[in-house]
């Protein structure tokens, strides 16, 4: 049997390898990350885990809920720097569309899992019944396409400086997502609670967000 001094040193090697696997795993995602350039490429765990990269790298935390589960196809929960709690399900479908049946499970939790939206991420595309499932409601849909859109512009651009409060709680700015106009909003949770930020005006069909001064 181990004695107690054995224990403890077998405890703190345990925890000294799981951080080291835990920084050794942020390291070759960072490298997946930068690497790619088309994501349809990469297994469906690299996929998975680029995405994860890409919300740390808009200054979410994001914590890995992957594997066999019946959450919904729950795969990320991203918490954005504004508190937002969002669920993210992955889909690497190189050429199937993504159709409705996995938006309807995805929804279905939502309440559940205590989020403010959800988004569905594939390097393919969506069918025309869950581009139409999805209208209107906290559930935003990436496509192939807009992924990689999306991650040339993270790599590419500095982080985005503070906007100045002009009157009338309208920034002048376009939403950084897309295009549309920028709303000065209050956090209502979350570590940012209270806090003021520029949203965009078509949320939550859009989760475009950029810093307000105070």
């Amino acid at each position: 049997m181990l004695n107690a001094t054995s224990l403890r040193w077998l405890l703190a090697a345990l925890v000294l390898a799981y951080t080291g696997l835990g920084l050794w795993r942020r390291f070759t995602d960072r490298r997946t990350f930068d690497a790619s350039d088309d994501p349809a490429g990469l297994t469906w765990t690299q996929f998975e885990r680029l995405v994860a990269e890409f919300y740390r790298r808009k200054g979410a935390t994001v914590t890995p809920r992957g594997g066999p589960r019946s959450d919904g196809g729950v795969d990320l929960i991203v918490t954005t720097p504004l508190g937002e709690r969002l669920i993210v399900q992955c889909k690497h479908w190189k050429v199937l569309h993504v159709g409705v049946k996995p938006l309807r499970e995805l929804w279905g939790v939502l309440g559940d899992e205590k989020a403010d939206g959800a988004i569905l991420v594939t390097s393919g595309s969506f069918s025309t019944d869950a581009l139409a499932f999805a209208e209107g409601k906290r559930l935003e849909l990436i496509d192939g396409r807009r992924l990689r859109e999306m991650i040339t512009e993270v790599k590419t651009s500095p982080l985005p400086a503070p906007i100045p409060n002009p009157v009338h709680g309208k920034s002048g700015l376009p939403c950084p997502r897309c295009g549309s106009s920028m709303v000065l909003r209050t956090a209502a949770r979350g570590a940012n609670a209270g806090h003021q930020f520029w949203g965009c005006s078509t949320y939550p069909k859009c989760h475009g967000t950029l810093p307000a001064t105070t």
